[in-house]
């Protein structure tokens, strides 16, 4: 009879993450453990980054760096086959017992991604300057003085009949 399966938190080598979980559901398959380790969780969220003037990039990063989080039914086989994965250094374990992960925590890392997801990266800093690429300010240099990553804006003051004026101004239409 089996248990009911808990969440367990693995200590990996930063940067493996994937590859551990990819190898992790190998193992599971080669060693007929389908019943014992369920699932592996690898907590990410997504962050849209701006490269070129238009170029939008997504790309998924870890919220626990080398940590994963496997549910599972503790047997000494499961145990073993997840320990002697390659790139697992560490299981979260008391007295050669894994301890697991608690429902609160579970939920509090769910809503952490959940907050987080699709979060904004920009290259842009208030006081850098940056070429405004768009007409009718083509090609004149100003200083940033707001950032708004939710919008996609800037906000810059620029010289308009002698005046300085703010304006905001899209992530593609400036060059820094």
């Amino acid at each position: 009879m089996l248990n009911k399966p808990e969440w367990y938190v693995i200590q990996v080598v930063s940067w493996t993450e994937e590859n551990v979980k990819s190898s992790l559901f190998q193992r599971r398959e080669s060693f007929w453990l389908e019943n014992y380790i369920l699932d592996v969780f690898v907590p990410t969220h997504d962050v849209v980054s701006v490269r070129a003037w238009w170029a939008k990039v997504t790309k998924k990063k870890n919220i626990l760096p080398g940590y994963i989080l496997v549910q599972m039914n503790v047997t000494n086989e499961s145990w073993y086959i997840v320990r002697n994965t390659p790139n697992v250094t560490w299981f979260l374990w008391a007295w050669n017992i894994p301890v697991p992960v608690s429902g609160e925590e579970l939920e509090k890392l769910k809503w952490k991604i959940k907050e987080h997801s699709e979060t904004f990266e920009t290259k842009y800093k208030v006081w850098d300057m940056a070429l405004i690429i768009r007409w009718p300010f083509e090609w004149n240099e100003w200083i940033i003085s707001e950032v708004n990553d939710k919008k996609w804006v800037v906000k810059m003051n620029v010289n308009l009949l002698w005046r300085d004026t703010p304006i905001e101004i899209e992530f593609s239409d400036i060059k820094v």
